[in-house]
């Protein structure tokens, strides 16, 4: 055993004298770009340290000293675009980015990050769109080791937020669009339902996603779609107030002023902790709704039997009955959840 390793020693010793050699010699390019990585990543990790520290400065001088010695590292770019993006310094954090991407080209968090500094601070909806569909379009190797690692359902979530992210880059494209190109702004629009709608397909019960969705279609007209998925996106997450709000006002619109009430008031007890300037004005809209309700002879409230409809109808009714003491706030949150309104959006 013990003139194996002495042979074994030997072999490494003469292969690594004679890489050594080449390096010194026909191969001095090679081995100086070999030492440069390695100054570079000891860089790195100096970045790594100062960025977990908070240390930004420092963090920014030791990667892009890194990044001058060893510039394909696509990581240590990453961190310098998401420094920038804290200094709030657009330009650079999109170069930063880019250059992550030319190092390696796949690479779905510096192109998710460059859609979004490209759409949300830039204004270029297009170029967002873009690195969107290089990340729905890549075919990243996918990995399992059982019990280790299995990056399959990571890729499959970043392809939701690729579609979710492209869905209001088309949205905020359309904003801008003047009124008298409705066909283009339509045009935007759609494309922004079909992006949700993908996204919708793969993350099931995802707020943002369901909300953007029935939003996308409240505000092209098609109130059945809506309503579906503004009471999807409130059973996902009952306390939160915006999904209420739009569905209050949609059915304000289409003169349902009974279930507009009841979520008007639910809108208005939710925004009333956090979003005062809102709640003043939504409780301003909820008076109107119920005082125009009052004029026609309208009932202001949910009979029973309307609720117990709305129950026994719901599909895939969530059951949050847990071991919890609590049942008094459960029974808050429920009463939140619940969409006493859905039978009206029921395709026939």
């Amino acid at each position: 055993m013990g003139k194996i390793l002495d042979i074994i020693i030997k072999i490494f010793t003469v292969l690594f004298v004679l890489f050594l050699l080449y390096c010194l010699t026909i191969g001095r390019d090679f081995g100086k770009q070999q030492i440069n990585k390695i100054v570079g990543m000891y860089h790195v990790n100096l970045g790594d340290k100062a960025f977990k520290e908070h240390n930004m400065q420092q963090a920014i001088n030791s990667y892009q000293t890194a990044l001058e010695l060893f510039p394909g590292h696509y990581e240590a770019w990453l961190n310098l675009g998401n420094i920038y993006v804290a200094y709030e310094d657009y330009f650079s954090a999109t170069q930063a980015y880019e250059n992550a991407i030319m190092a390696k080209n796949n690479y779905t968090q510096a192109r998710m990050n460059l859609g979004i500094i490209t759409a949300e601070k830039l204004g270029d909806f297009d170029g967002a769109i873009n690195q969107y569909k290089a990340i729905i379009s890549s075919k990243p190797r996918l990995i399992t080791i059982p019990f280790v690692y299995d990056n399959r359902k990571s890729e499959t979530a970043n392809k939701a937020i690729a579609y979710y992210n492209m869905g209001k880059a088309y949205s905020q494209k359309a904003f801008y669009i003047p009124k008298e190109n409705k066909s283009e702004k339509d045009e935007l629009l759609n494309k922004a339902l079909t992006a949700y709608e993908n996204a919708v397909n793969i993350v099931k019960n995802d707020y943002n996603m369901l909300y953007n969705l029935a939003l996308t279609y409240h505000i092209i007209g098609d109130y059945r779609h809506a309503g579906q998925y503004y009471c999807e996106a409130i059973k996902t997450e009952p306390m939160n107030y915006e999904a209420h709000y739009n569905l209050g006002l949609m059915l304000r619109h289409l003169h349902q002023d009974t279930y507009a009430i009841d979520e008007l008031e639910k809108a208005a007890v939710l925004s009333s902790s956090k979003y005062q300037n809102n709640s003043k004005y939504i409780f301003d809209i909820l008076s109107s709704v119920s005082m125009s309700a009052l004029q026609k002879g309208v009932s202001t409230k949910i009979t029973d039997e309307d609720k117990e409809k709305s129950d026994s109808s719901e599909e895939n009714k969530t059951n949050t009955k847990e071991e919890d003491d609590d049942e008094s706030e459960n029974s808050f949150i429920e009463s939140f959840r619940k969409c006493n309104s859905r039978d009206l959006f029921k395709l026939n």
